[in-house]
């Protein structure tokens, strides 16, 4: 099983001037990538960051996300009916650089923000506080959320090595308390006692880009709350954990099986070791498909229910049934 260790306070070693690669239980340090793409242009065309901040109710499953792309913006806003496996809001806006920010971590002081036409989102994490404030607006839905990590597990932080001298960082944290409202269509949705996390992602990345990723939040059979964090790809098994109430647990990488001219059929999502072996329903997808010549993107994330089982280190099995969760295939060019 992999180790997960004390998250260093820089991302490059002083001395050497290497990456302190790894996977930690804990915050990100800064992300300062000029050590390694000291010039401007480099960064402004390599460095792709983002936040993504995933809310699962009784009711509802809703996603917000504001990407930086260093010559574009982008931002997201998704609603998802659990009861009737169907999406409710599902909004796109691009634009110009400077209408979007995604700070330089994830902690205290981090933020994500769009001012774009039709999206306006807000995501902070006040410096010395233990929670996320989050509010967005797009066509059709709002949202007003404040979610608490204080009787969360820690967070998963990954820096990784990429091909051709590049960095990748990335902080998962699930499992975080929701308590605020959403507007969906006219219909206010209390998110009192939901489950939240939040993916927050920042690096110079390779000109091509692929990876699977599959995220799930509730309760297992057994009454524990859960969270699920698997990639295949990018960077590996690194990123993959397990948050089951104040624990968390390294995953190994994971596996899918899917049939991507038919999205919305069922999903296998397994890890390379067998310890998680789960289906998946979808009922929706949100999905970006893009040729902008510099930018080229088969983007698909089915919406839906997981069930299965997930086989802990101690050799208790966790039983998932109707979970909502997300996966994910991307292929992008940027």
């Amino acid at each position: 099983m992999r180790e997960l260790f004390t998250p260093p306070d820089a991302l490059f070693d002083p001395v050497t001037g290497a990456a302190r690669a790894g996977s930690f239980r804990g915050d990100l340090p800064r992300v300062d990538l000029a050590p390694l793409a000291p010039r401007r242009l480099h960064r402004l065309l390599r460095r792709k960051r983002w936040t993504y901040l995933a809310i699962a109710s009784n009711e509802v499953f809703l996603a917000v996300a504001v990407v930086h792309l260093g010559y574009l913006a982008l931002a997201f806003g998704v609603a998802f009916d659990r009861a009737g496996r169907r999406l409710l809001v599902d909004r796109s806006m691009f634009g110009p650089p400077f209408a979007a920010s995604v700070g330089d971590g994830a902690g205290g002081g981090g933020s994500a923000r769009a001012w774009l036409p039709g999206a306006r989102v807000r995501i902070d994490r006040p410096r010395g506080e233990a929670s996320v404030t989050a509010t967005a607006a797009f066509r059709g839905f709002e949202l007003h959320a404040r979610l608490t990590s204080r009787a969360a597990p820690p967070a998963l932080s990954v820096i990784a090595p990429m091909p051709g001298g590049l960095l990748a960082t990335t902080e998962k944290r699930l499992l975080l308390d929701a308590e605020g409202e959403a507007s969906v269509l006219g219909r206010r949705i209390s998110l009192d006692g939901a489950l939240a996390g939040y993916d927050y992602t920042d690096g110079l990345l390779p000109r091509r880009t692929t990876w699977r990723w599959a995220l799930a939040l509730g309760r297992a059979e057994s009454g524990e709350r859960v969270g699920m964090n698997l990639g295949e790809g990018f960077v590996g098994d690194a990123e993959c954990a397990l948050w089951i109430e104040g624990e968390l647990v390294p995953l190994a990488e994971g596996r899918f099986t899917f049939d991507a001219a038919r999205p919305l059929d069922p999903w296998r999502v397994r890890t390379a070791d067998g310890a998680v072996d789960l289906g998946f329903a979808p009922g929706a997808a949100h999905s970006n498909h893009t040729n902008l010549g510099v930018l080229a993107s088969e983007f698909m994330q089915p919406i839906g229910l997981y069930s299965g089982t997930i086989r802990l280190p101690d050799g208790r099995v966790l039983e998932l049934r109707d979970v909502l969760g997300v996966t994910e295939d991307q292929d992008i060019t940027w």
